[in-house]
């Protein structure tokens, strides 16, 4: 049976106050994003309303912890030149950098310091293509960018800062990585079949079911004496985004002929859709039985530049969030900076 409308509101288990995800934020032309365990990047934007060549031309990423992996790729669009790209700042020598397998171009880690504290305090800045075309790139907002990633690594203040520097030591280090275990799914002999329960489909709150658009049963495995299937039910869409309403069926192990007993899946964070007195909803939901991994990616529009994308690990009793991506500004970034992560160990 269906879990009753006022217990549906908890079925998003309240997370550790330090299961936070971080944030993106925009700074003009500039994105930054730092994920729970102070790994940031920060990047260029396309032009507002213009074309993408500019967008994530410059890609900065740093690690949290004295010490830790700094970065800078360039990037250009992949209908340009080919070959390595330079970076070009004010009236200074281009810098170079190796290229790698996918057409990005490295600079010199050793110096991604310098150089970005350069491009900070730049005027202008141009990606020079291998063709001897150039792209401009705007630096309004870099600045900003690179500061609040100080402030998120806590170098504000240090001699590792990029822009708020400082005398005392770069010592601060980030938050432990999160644990989790997954259960990967096991087969079961039966599952439930959603058609002798029609009621289910009724309650689960979804307003609108797009016609053609079949529900979807998984088997999760036995635990607790307890035979598991994860269901999802087809439920509102639109023309890139389709949500499916989650919910995980019981039935005991012994008596195969029992009948199935639903309730909404339990979350230990928000999914993509679906209010409090809703069954969460996922979006164009993935199920990987391997790894008992549920994902979740809608999309701010149909280019796919914009939008959240987030997966969840099944541990036997729950769904917990294991990553997210995300990205509010629709200009041009097709890789959603990741805002958290965990690390997890698969079970079977």
């Amino acid at each position: 049976m269906l879990m009753p409308a006022l217990l549906i509101a908890a079925t998003v288990a309240a997370a550790p106050a330090d299961q936070t995800p971080g944030e993106v934020k925009t700074f003009k032309d500039w994105y930054v994003a730092c994920d729970n365990v102070w790994s940031c990047e920060a990047g260029t934007l396309a032009e507002e309303g213009g074309e993408f060549t500019t967008a994530m031309a410059v890609r900065i990423r740093r690690e949290g912890g004295p010490d830790a992996p700094f970065r800078i790729e360039l990037s250009p669009p992949e209908e340009m030149a080919t070959g390595p790209a330079r970076l070009k700042i004010d009236a200074r020598p281009p810098l170079s950098g190796t290229q790698d397998t996918e057409g990005d171009t490295w600079l010199d880690e050793a110096q991604s310091l310098a150089i970005a504290r350069t491009l900070a305090n730049g005027t202008k800045a141009a990606l020079m293509l291998s063709d001897g075309k150039s792209v401009a790139l705007s630096l309004a907002g870099s600045s900003a960018a690179l500061r609040y990633i100080d402030a998120v690594q806590q170098r504000a203040g240090t001699l590792g800062a990029i822009i708020a520097t400082g005398t005392r030591p770069d010592t601060a280090l980030p938050p432990a990585l999160p644990q989790l275990t997954a259960r990967a799914a096991s087969k079961l002999t039966e599952l439930p079949d959603l058609k002798r329960y029609p009621e289910i489909i009724a309650e689960t709150g979804c307003e609108y079911r797009m016609e053609g658009v079949e529900d979807t049963v998984h088997p999760l495995g036995q635990r607790g004496g307890l035979d598991m299937a994860l269901v999802l039910i087809a439920c509102d869409s639109g023309a890139y985004n389709f949500g499916s309403a989650v919910m995980v069926a019981t039935r005991p192990m012994e008596d195969p002929n029992a009948g199935w007993e639903f309730a909404p899946a339990k979350f230990d964070s928000p999914t993509g859709w679906g209010g409090d007195d809703q069954v969460p909803q996922v979006v164009n939901a993935d199920f990987t039985p391997e790894t008992g991994t549920l994902y979740d990616r809608a999309k701010g529009r149909g280019i796919g530049d914009c939008g959240v994308a987030s997966s969840y690990v099944w541990d036997g009793d729950m769904f917990r969030l294991s990553e997210k991506h995300e990205m509010g500004e629709c200009r041009g970034v097709w890789e959603w900076p990741r805002v958290w992560t965990a690390e997890v160990s698969v079970v079977r």
